[in-house]
C-alpha cells in the first residue's frame, strides 16, 4: 500500500499526517519537557521538531497499523535543508537530528519501506 507522510513543526509541538487513499489521519503533539529525556530531547528549532515529527509519525503509524511492512511511504517534505540532510545521510550539528536520521533507518530498513 501507499502512503504519503506530511509532518510540520516548532519548538512547543508537532505534527503529522499520514493518507492514504481516500483516508487522512492526523496528530498533533506538544513536545514534552527536556528533562523526562535527560535532556536529549531539548528542541531549539524547527527543523529539530521536524525530523522528530517525521520519527513519530513513521513509528506512529506502524504502531496502529496504518503503515505496514513493505509499504511505500511517500515523505512530503517541504524543506530544501532537510531534504539534502535525508537524501545525503549528511551528519549535522544538532544530536537531535542525527538520532532521528539513525532511528528513521533503523525503522525503514526493518520494516522494508
Amino acid at each position: 500500500m501507499e502512503h504519503d507522510l506530511f509532518f510540520d513543526g516548532t519548538v512547543k509541538e508537532y505534527s503529522w499526517s499520514i493518507k492514504t487513499e481516500s483516508n487522512v489521519t492526523s496528530q498533533i503533539r506538544e513536545h514534552p519537557p527536556a528533562y523526562l529525556s535527560g535532556g536529549k530531547l531539548d528542541v531549539g528549532n524547527e527543523q529539530e521538531s521536524k525530523f522528530i515529527a517525521l520519527h513519530v509519525g513513521i513509528y506512529w503509524g506502524l504502531g496502529v497499523f496504518i503503515i505496514k511492512d513493505f509499504d511505500t511511504v511517500n515523505v512530503m517534505c517541504d524543506s530544501k535543508g532537510m531534504y539534502e540532510i535525508l537524501l545525503h545521510s549528511q551528519k549535522t550539528d544538532s544530536q537531535i537530528i542525527n538520532d532521528k536520521i539513525h532511528f528513521i533507518n533503523q525503522l525503514t530498513n526493518h520494516r522494508n519501506l
